[in-house]
């Protein structure tokens, strides 16, 4: 069950901040130093100052970046740069944008909504045990303890949440997005009745992969309650926050541990969420690719390996350039073609003139190399197979070595991954086909984790592009 409740959202001021691109952020986890820099360089009121700070020399206990992150948060809001709304919303959230890696594709829209959710323990049920057994929010990932502990402290200090976390339901009729159509003036709803002429959003931010993000307050009661109604029986599923959730959940224990009582809504049993329908038509995710450095390596021995378990089928090229480029536009098309049907992967390997693509031979393989318990959709994952057949098991990285970031790197693009390997600066790359929402339901509904950086939810949703304060008496 899905409790889901509208809320005064904290949000930019107009009349202080004219462009809301300057001043918002990708989430915290996707910014490197350099984007960090940049964003200091944006605006003096950019979000990066409050979600991710900088250390500097001297910090203490009593001076730090998450100290530093409370007192912008405070400040802010007293010189009107923050301004809470005065009417509980729930904020339809769209991003229109154009598939990574395509800019000649046809301009997509992804449609969520902004509201505060329930927190509880994942995996488990929620309300009336007898009406309710399964139902509650599920995970896919597995979580490390660092960004736990990072996004913790800056919740300490600031009492409230600048991020989202992404949170998909299923709906195939599309109740709520044509409610928040209907809001945009975007389609007519006979249910809501006339809809309203074309509203200009309420925010507005282009961010630097392009993606254009729009915000529309729904303020009027009987769309809230409609849209309350509507998700009360969803299962919800995490899509991308694991961190933010499990965060928010020690952080509401540590208040109730310390007797803190909150007023309405705005309260620690409830953190902001996006929700994202999985029958939406703009949901979409990426792979992400798997960068191989610092093995000590037999390539020959290696590609004997593979062989046991996978077909490999080859495409050479004499020499880089237009040669080597249709070698790597045919494997990834067979890439993709495979994938429908079979577990396989795309393989460079440094100074190698050919690309390979790996096939697995038979799905009964992976029962035998994982001997932890798991349902077939976890263990046919391919992210799975690639983790534990190939990384493991034929090149010994362990699943230790992977969390500790060695010998691992992750990509986005698979020409830039291939590139890298072309330049000498990793061993070899292993190409992905992306994980599907299908699998991503199976294996969340049984509250299991897949490897970390199994899913790529393009484009991200934006910090701060609405804030949620916890109100304490």
């Amino acid at each position: 069950m899905a409790k889901i409740f509208p809320f005064r959202g904290v949000l930019y001021n107009k009349k202080k901040v004219k462009d809301y691109g300057l001043v918002l952020t990708q989430p915290y986890d996707k910014i490197d130093d350099k984007m960090q820099a940049g964003y200091y360089r944006k605006h003096p009121y950019n979000l990066i100052r409050i979600t991710k700070g900088k250390e500097t020399k001297g910090d203490s206990d009593g001076n730090n970046k998450y100290t530093r992150a409370g007192r912008f948060f405070r400040d802010w809001q007293k010189k009107g740069v923050l301004a809470q709304d005065k009417k509980p919303a729930i904020y339809a959230y769209y991003e229109e944008f154009k598939p990574y890696g395509m800019p000649n594709a046809p301009v997509m829209v992804r449609k969520g909504f902004i509201a505060l959710g329930r927190l509880v323990e994942l995996g488990k049920p929620t309300g009336s045990p007898a009406l309710m057994r399964g139902k509650g929010v599920h995970a896919h990932e597995r979580t490390l303890l660092k960004p736990k502990m990072d996004r913790l402290n800056t919740m300490r200090q600031v009492h409230g949440s600048t991020g989202q976390i992404f949170m998909l339901y299923s709906d195939p009729t599309l109740t709520i997005n044509k409610i928040m159509d209907s809001v945009a003036g975007r389609r007519p709803d006979a249910t809501v009745g006339t809809p309203l002429r074309l509203r200009k959003p309420d925010v507005v931010a282009k961010d630097e992969y392009g993606v254009a993000h729009k915000l529309w307050k729904i303020t009027q009661p009987t769309l809230v309650n409609r849209i309350v109604k509507s998700m009360a029986a969803k299962d919800i599923f995490i899509a991308d926050g694991h961190h933010r959730y499990e965060t928010a959940l020690n952080y509401r224990n540590e208040m109730r541990a310390k007797g803190l009582k909150c007023t309405g809504n705005e309260s620690y049993d409830n953190r902001m969420m996006t929700f994202v329908n999985m029958d939406d038509e703009g949901l979409l995710i990426l792979p992400t690719h798997r960068l191989i450095f610092g093995l000590k390596l037999s390539l020959r021995k290696f590609l004997a390996r593979l062989n046991k378990y996978f077909w490999l089928n080859e495409y050479p090229f004499s020499a880089y350039g237009k040669e080597s480029e249709t070698a790597r536009t045919e494997m990834m098309e067979d890439l993709r073609i495979t994938g429908y049907s079979a577990h396989a992967f795309g393989l460079a390997i440094k100074g190698v003139k050919k690309y390979f693509l790996l096939t697995l031979k038979d799905e009964s393989i992976m029962d035998k190399v994982i001997k932890e318990k798991g349902s077939p959709a976890l263990k046919h994952l391919d992210v799975n197979i690639l983790h534990q057949l190939i990384l493991w098991k034929l090149l010994g990285i362990t699943k230790e070595k992977v969390a500790e970031d060695q010998y691992v790197n992750y990509v986005r693009a698979a020409d830039e991954a291939v590139e890298s390997v072309r330049q000498n600066k990793y061993q070899m790359t292993f190409i992905l086909n992306p994980t599907k929402i299908s699998e991503l339901k199976k294996v969340s509904a049984k509250n299991e984790r897949m490897p970390q950086k199994s899913t790529d939810f393009y484009p991200k949703l934006l910090s701060g592009i609405v804030i949620s304060k916890i109100n304490y008496k």
